[in-house]
């Protein structure tokens, strides 16, 4: 294995990681007011794609608790 440079920084691309997370959650929220329902209504399926959204953001982000 070749040795790396200690100095060497390594840059994350921060959109690329919210907006795949954003993609992930609207994904599953949609399928997930699917599950108990054959025609979600609107609000429903709303609350599951919002909830489904913030729970991958709290996966890759940290809220400062006040």
């Amino acid at each position: 294995m070749k040795k790396q440079n200690v100095n060497s920084s390594v840059k994350i691309d921060v959109y690329k990681v919210i907006d795949d997370a954003v993609d992930k959650g609207i994904r599953y929220g949609y399928r997930r007011s699917y599950k108990h329902v054959e025609q979600p209504s609107e609000d429903l399926m709303i609350e599951e794609i919002k909830r489904a959204v913030m729970n991958e953001l709290c996966e890759i982000l940290k809220f400062d608790e006040e």
